[in-house]
């Protein structure tokens, strides 16, 4: 059976995962990464022994250490997507542009026989 440390080591190694997934851009996985590490981090928080404290602190020293890298790759993340739908929002109004210039015409005479 695992003890508290080993398990705040999942939860390290399970974090680093997600930060990579983020690096990568793949939000969904990172999310999945997200909700196993908070189960586990939980889980160990409910078997601590005050013996072992002063490995505890160690351990969610260096979670809290790699929290703030998640957090700054999301927010890394999330600046390059506003700025693709920034961008993508800017390209569409100059297309739209266009359109008031374009005229169509068309394909068939202004009045169509109905006969046949």
């Amino acid at each position: 059976m695992k003890d508290e440390i080993d398990i705040l080591e999942l939860a390290l190694e399970t974090g680093r995962k997600e930060l990579d997934q983020l690096a990568e851009g793949e939000v969904d996985e990172a999310e999945r990464l997200s909700t196993e590490r908070l189960a586990l981090m939980e889980e160990a928080w409910r078997m601590r022994d005050p013996k072992k404290i002063g490995a505890l602190k160690e351990k969610l020293m260096q979670l809290q250490s790699l929290q703030g890298q998640i957090t700054a790759e999301a927010r890394r993340l999330h600046e390059a997507i506003r700025r693709d739908l920034l961008r993508a929002k800017q390209e569409n109004q100059r297309l739209t542009g266009y359109r008031s210039s374009l005229r169509v015409s068309p394909i068939g005479g202004r009045f169509v026989d109905k006969a046949g």
